[in-house]
């Protein structure tokens, strides 16, 4: 893999409070969430994120702290579709966004977050399809081919 985006999938066992950085302390549901991120500098991002024990650099390492990735989707892009995806995903009848600016701080595309709350699992692979992407989905027993 090169660069793109990409999408973590996540399962939060439990209701708790996570301290997300300078965002502050927020109660996350018990649930899916998906993180949109972009790894237009490589995907050594997304390895990243699987380390178990790294400094928190980002919003996401927060959540990643109490939660379990689950499945990871990317896309080998040079066009940055994370603002794209995030505003589907958001769109979604059953979507919602439980921390305004998470992951997207910075954004100056309109999006409200990068981080969609589902109750149940969500459908994330026809987002990318809608948008024309192709993308390689990497379940759990399959993370150590990142």
């Amino acid at each position: 893999m090169h660069k793109g985006i990409y999408s973590l999938i996540l399962i939060l066992e439990n209701d708790q409070y996570i301290e997300i950085g300078k965002l502050g302390n927020y109660l996350f549901k018990k649930g899916y969430y998906v993180y949109n991120g972009s790894a237009l500098g490589g995907f050594g991002r997304v390895r990243y994120h699987l380390k178990e024990k790294k400094n928190k650099r980002w919003h996401i390492d927060y959540l990643i702290d109490k939660a379990k990735i689950i499945k990871i989707i990317t896309s080998e892009v040079k066009k940055n579709h994370e603002h794209d995806i995030s505003k589907i995903l958001a769109s979604k009848k059953d979507a919602e966004i439980p921390v305004i600016k998470f992951g997207s701080s910075d954004c100056n595309k309109g999006c409200k977050s990068h981080l969609i709350y589902f109750k149940k699992i969500p459908e994330v692979e026809d987002t990318y399809e809608s948008l024309g992407l192709k993308f390689v989905i990497f379940e759990k027993a399959d993370f150590k081919n990142i």
